[in-house]
């Protein structure tokens, strides 16, 4: 019966991986090594932080690239966790850069776990972790080795050809592991990951040429080389097979010694040539990642600290900087920076003058191998900054700014270094100028929005389907009575067919056009419709309305006046055509009379052509209305009464009557004509 641990044994375990099924099977790998086991696992960093924020946590495994926060931002923040920081930490991630390596032995990582990794090597490096806790007060990070040593893998039954072949290895200076039979054999490669296999043909469980084809179909150590070593198969056809399978090389025993040991450094150097293409090739597909990260970020500040801290933290870098210039390219006009190193100050690097004139000549990176003394850029020998990698990130049209890592160490950075970094800045550029466009376009936005917000027309667009889309706060006001519908067409038998009407020939004819429009409501608008690319339309409604009114009263009073002014101008002309029948005119007095008559006409013609014009726009239709010609006389004798009077005026003949009487004829006559 298995007693429950006591709080002093318990070691608590915590699982971090964004994928959940990953997370979960680690886990329940991890209980099982016993019950003095207490596993915790998380989606997130901040899923981890959450989980553990009122608990300490003994042993970490965590994913590297993770949203949010990535494992080594973790790993930081778990160092300065209330409960205690983690006494083991280990990174798992598909990206075996040695800059990352780097950066995690400075945040006292144990070790880097290369994905793919079963969960039996998660289990046996947990169980290995727990072993030394139990005998060690303060564990520590593991050291990283001044020069690599290889790890050879010895396949074979016969136990006095393994104590043979690793005392060879071991005075080679390599390290080795042993496997006795062909299924031990495919578990230890999966979860040591040797550098070489020397591999015997006839082993229980499975045979070597079995153990090599299986070695072949899986991707993870399908690259490892494998020397076949036997004494059993001998013929030509079974070497020709072996070698068919995939493996590098065919020995026979007995061998000799330093023949064998020339063909294993080979091979070595072979893999190592490899291995250095490989880690390109997985450097390169660290570009995706932070591509993608960068491309979300569409503010300068939340993208430069992203950039900073995923290369900073890829390449190894104890500061990462990067400058902005202005739009005259040759002054810094932003500065952001990220600094990894213990106390977390950064040093004041700002490019000099004479660097960002280098790298707009030469459009190429530079590195920098002794920070100290370096003509083009050099830091205070008092800080601990020795070298430095640059690189420019250019834009399509000019010279964006500089990306500037620094490294404690002289002579740390490489040229693989140099092309890695200039990769991540040619999608920093991109990045950088989306997020220029996107702070443009939304800057007009803001501008677009006030000018509709504020503009005193109306403003509809409609889609292509003529569904309404979008109008702004006048727009709305046309719609008090029953509000409009966003994507839905203007409603029929609503009294809105001349506006729709528009609508449609400015999409049939592809091009503006204007009219008037009254709205149910019987304000009078001028509609300008125009097309839009998407195959849309906007249109401008300008209410008229207090114009139409002001017009009709100006063109009433036109008519009204125009219509008085003839009766002043009728007397006028009859007393001067009486004039002469009063009595004779001398010449002077002729020409006085002609020049009145003259001006009554052409004052005549002007009031009939302002009153032709008042009707036209009134677009009035003359009324014809019965009249008492009687109490029509009358009231003119009544009004004329007075200067008949007043000038003792007498009808005495019956021929001065009578011409009287056809001169007023005439002139009513001419009145009711105009």
């Amino acid at each position: 019966m298995n007693t429950p641990a006591s709080p002093q044994e318990l070691v608590r375990i915590l699982v971090v991986d964004d994928h959940p099924n990953t997370a979960t099977t680690l886990a329940r790998a991890l209980a099982q090594i016993g019950p003095t086991v207490d596993v915790v696992s998380a989606v997130s960093g901040m899923d981890a932080l959450a989980k553990v924020k009122d608990m300490g946590v003994d042993i970490l495994f965590t994913d590297m690239i993770m949203p949010e926060m990535t494992g080594l931002e973790l790993i930081e923040k778990l160092q300065n966790h209330p409960g205690g920081k983690p006494s083991y930490s280990y990174l798992i991630t598909a990206y075996d850069v040695p800059g990352l390596k780097v950066t995690a032995q400075r945040l006292k990582v144990n070790d880097v776990i290369i994905k793919p990794v079963r969960p039996e090597r998660i289990c046996q490096i947990a169980t290995n972790a727990i072993d030394e806790m139990k005998h060690a007060t303060h564990p520590t990070g593991s050291k990283a080795s001044t020069k690599r040593k290889f790890k050879l893998l010895v396949a074979d039954d016969v136990m006095d050809n393994v104590t043979l072949l690793t005392r060879y290895l071991e005075y080679e200076g390599y390290d080795q592991v042993t496997a006795r039979d062909g299924q031990e054999a495919l578990d230890k490669i999966r979860d040591e990951l040797p550098d070489l296999i020397l591999l015997d043909v006839n082993m229980p469980n499975k045979d070597g040429f079995t153990v090599l084809e299986e070695i072949r179909n899986d991707p993870s150590v399908a690259h490892i080389p494998v020397i076949i070593l036997t004494a059993a198969r001998l013929d030509p056809s079974d070497v020709q097979s072996g070698l068919n399978l995939g493996a590098d090389d065919y020995v026979t025993k007995p061998f000799d010694r330093h023949e064998l040991m020339a063909r294993i450094r080979t091979k070595l150097r072979v893999k190592e040539a490899e291995d250095i293409t490989r880690r390109r090739n997985r450097e390169l597909n660290l570009l995706p990642e932070i591509g993608k990260e960068l491309s979300a970020r569409l503010d300068t500040k939340d993208l430069a600290n992203v950039l900073l801290k995923r290369t900073a933290e890829t390449l190894g870098a104890i500061q990462a900087n990067m400058y902005i210039l202005g739009e005259d390219e040759d002054e810094v006009h932003e500065k952001y920076e990220v600094a990894l190193n213990p106390s977390g100050a950064a040093v004041d690097l700002t490019p000099p003058a004479k660097l960002i004139q280098h790298m707009q000549g030469t459009h190429q990176g530079l590195v920098i191998e002794d920070a100290v003394n370096d003509p083009l850029w050099h830091v205070d020998a008092k800080t601990y900054i020795r070298s430095a990698l640059v690189v420019p990130i250019f834009g399509r049209h000019s010279l964006l700014g500089l990306i500037l890592l620094t490294h404690e160490q002289e002579s740390y950075f490489s040229g693989d270094h140099l092309l890695l970094l200039q990769a991540i800045a040619s999608q920093a550029a991109i990045a950088i100028e989306n997020a220029r466009l996107y702070s443009a376009v939304l800057q007009e936005q803001k501008k677009v929005a006030a000018i509709l917000r504020h503009a005193s027309e109306a403003i509809l667009l409609f889609d292509e389907h003529t569904n309404l889309t979008l109008l702004n706060p006048a727009g709305e006001q046309l719609f008090n009575e029953s509000p409009a519908k966003i994507n839905t067409p203007l409603p029929r038998d609503h009294g809105y067919e001349t506006f729709t009407r528009l609508i449609d020939e400015a999409r049939a004819a592809n091009m503006s056009i204007s009219g008037e429009v009254v709205w149910p409501d019987q304000r009078t608008f001028t509609a300008f419709i125009a097309p839009i690319e998407d195959g849309g339309t906007v249109a401008i409604l300008h209410d008229v309305s207090r114009f139409k009114d002001l017009d009709r009263i100006k063109n009433e009073f036109i008519a009204t006046a125009s219509h008085d002014l003839k009766n002043p101008l009728t007397t006028i002309g009859g007393y001067t055509q009486l004039l002469g029948q009063a009595g004779p005119l001398n010449d002077h007095q002729k020409e006085f009379v002609e020049r009145i008559q003259h001006a009554t006409k052409n004052m005549g013609e002007l009031v009939h052509n302002m009153m032709s014009l008042a009707q036209s726009d009134l677009e009035t239709i003359q009324k014809h209305e019965p009249v008492d010609i009687k109490e029509l006389v009358k009231e003119l004798a009544t009004e004329f009464r007075p200067q008949a009077a007043k000038s003792c005026k007498h009808l005495k003949q019956k021929t001065q009557l009578r011409s009287t009487s056809m001169a007023i004829r005439f002139n009513c006559a001419r009145y009711f004509a105009i």
